[in-house]
């Protein structure tokens, strides 16, 4: 878990980044977050959520062969957006109307495509 953390301390500046350019440009919200006079985005998912959902994904990530590991980037990331769509309807995240949830994949897939490289390439580096 050691290894993973500059990892996750990426994935959680990067995740709070973007939903703070997200929010800024009014296409989601977090009707339902902590301190919502300070934060406009849910800090505990930035902060919580995706570092243990990046320790998750590097686990299985460091088990799997190339291909595997594209199609689980995949599967991952439509399972995102369908979480996505869920907590919609929980009211805990509202998007746009204009929003498409494809959007939302092709999202999670960027995002977890640049956190497995990144940790691709922190392996490479510890090699030298």
């Amino acid at each position: 878990m050691m290894n993973f953390l500059p990892i996750i301390l990426f994935s959680s500046l990067y995740g709070t980044y973007l939903d703070l350019y997200f929010v800024g440009r009014g296409l989601y919200s977090f009707p339902a977050r902590p301190w919502p006079e300070i934060f406009s985005i849910h800090i505990f998912f930035t902060l919580i959520g995706l570092p243990l959902l990046t320790v998750f994904f590097l686990i299985v990530c460091n088990k799997l062969k190339r291909w595997e590991k594209a199609i689980f980037i995949l599967a991952f990331s439509l399972i995102m957006a369908v979480f996505e769509k869920q907590s919609e309807a929980l009211g805990l995240f509202m998007h746009h109307h204009s929003w498409k949830h494809l959007y939302s994949f092709i999202g999670y897939s960027i995002y977890f495509t640049t956190i497995l490289s990144l940790n691709q390439f922190s392996k490479y580096i510890k090699k030298k």
